[in-house]
């Protein structure tokens, strides 16, 4: 599970805990945007429909970042261009909490966004890089995503309550400061890359089958991963079954259920931890293609249990092997696009890219389906993307690989 870290030089070594500690630091900036969205609405006297426009906002930054952060190392270096990309991302932080202006806040969640993909691009394919495209790095990366992602909205409520919402944004704000100081210490040979040379500007990457279909995993994956984590709680909340339930035990049902929602989804998270952990572990024994194909059949099948069950431990069941099946796919996406990040600079932008634009959409499509058919009716539209995963998975297992022609060329050489 570790053998790709002891064969890496000091150096490298350092560079991967620089990537490792900027994930962490990711996955605190993407959790607490929701946990100081009330704040937000309360200090500044937000309504519903400027929220989501701010969340969009987000989602739109980070889809623009998959790009310009393949481009803005041509002009200014690997290192200068990540260190101007990732500092957004707190920027974003600091301008919400010193203005509460309409337009002010829509560029800071933009900025969230910018620094959020332009560090998502940049680890995932150094780790690729530095690991030979190891399936336990990409999973141990995204590992601490999730501790981030756990520990933040912690850090932030426990900050909130003794000295204000303001002051619980300054545990995001210092984990991007320290990050951006990680990224200034960084010493890479082959800082800038080549403008002369096409091969770090090019698409040509989308005309390959085998990239087609790992993008179409990333973006039916993103759809259905940004809707679960932004409609899980209100959809549990919504859920009349379990609003039965919760009177039966004679408690008050609306405070109850509110915890109990809040409970599922940090065990989404904590259950995604061990899952990516575990697939690290696996992914030494098993093909990874092969983990991706079932792990998407297992997120159909509890996905769809969710929304059948009816009481409380089936829907605690349903949750946690949810987000076990989740856990390792996004990881082992980038880890089995390696042949083509390692050798196009613009292919993880373009990973990031179109799975964002599935990201953007299908948590709106769920919104606007459940004002019509209840939040039931809202969830059921993700199964769609569910069973294109799965559909898309299986081309990857049983579709032969086409290793892009410049990679053969560096392998011949």
């Amino acid at each position: 599970m570790f053998s790709f870290i002891r064969d890496m030089n000091r150096k490298e070594r350092s560079l991967l805990l620089t990537c490792f500690f900027a994930f962490f630091a990711n996955g605190s900036l993407s959790l607490t945007l929701g946990s100081v969205m009330p704040d937000l609405k309360a200090a500044y006297g937000l309504n519903d429909t400027l929220s989501g426009l701010f969340l969009s906002a987000h989602s739109a930054g980070n889809l623009i970042a998959g790009f310009l952060s393949g481009l803005i190392p041509l002009y200014l270096g690997e290192r200068k261009a990540i260190m101007l990309m990732s500092s957004l991302g707190f920027t974003g932080f600091v301008m919400m909490v010193v203005w509460g202006n309409p337009v002010w806040l829509l560029l800071a969640f933009a900025c969230t966004g910018l620094g959020r993909g332009s560090v998502t691009n940049f680890d995932n394919r150094m780790v690729n890089r530095l690991s030979g495209g190891n399936p336990a790095a990409s999973n141990m990366l995204h590992s601490s995503f999730a501790i981030g992602a756990i520990l933040a909205p912690l850090a932030f409520l426990g900050l909130r309550n003794l000295l204000g919402w303001r002051i619980g944004l300054a545990f995001v704000i210092l984990c991007g400061v320290i990050s951006l100081c990680n990224f200034s210490r960084m010493r890479m040979e082959a800082d800038r890359p080549d403008r002369g040379n096409k091969t770090n500007s090019t698409l040509v990457f989308l005309k390959n089958p085998s990239f087609l279909i790992l993008a179409m995993m990333m973006f039916c994956y993103l759809c259905s991963e940004y809707a679960i984590n932004g409609w899980l709680v209100t959809y549990i909340q919504n859920k009349e079954s379990l609003l039965l339930a919760f009177s039966a035990d004679g408690q008050e049902p609306s405070a109850a259920i509110r915890a109990y929602s809040q409970t599922m989804a940090t065990l989404l998270w904590v259950v995604m931890l061990l899952g990516r952990l575990f697939c690290a572990w696996l992914s030494g024994r098993v093909s990874q293609k092969k983990i991706m194909m079932t792990s998407s059949f297992g997120v159909a099948a509890f996905f769809t249990f969710m929304l059948l069950s009816s009481g409380v431990g089936m829907v605690t069941v349903s949750v946690a092997g949810l987000g076990f099946c989740m856990a390792g796919i996004c990881p082992m996406i980038y880890s089995d696009a390696a042949i083509f990040t390692n050798a196009y600079p613009m292919a993880t932008g373009a990973l990031l890219g179109i799975g964002s634009i599935g990201a953007i959409a299908m948590p709106t499509v769920v919104g606007a389906m459940a004002e019509t058919f209840g939040f039931t009716g809202g969830m059921s539209a993700i199964l769609v993307s569910v069973c294109l995963l799965v559909v898309f998975a299986v081309l990857n297992v049983v579709v032969k690989t086409r290793r892009p022609v410049v990679a053969d060329e560096m392998v011949a050489e």
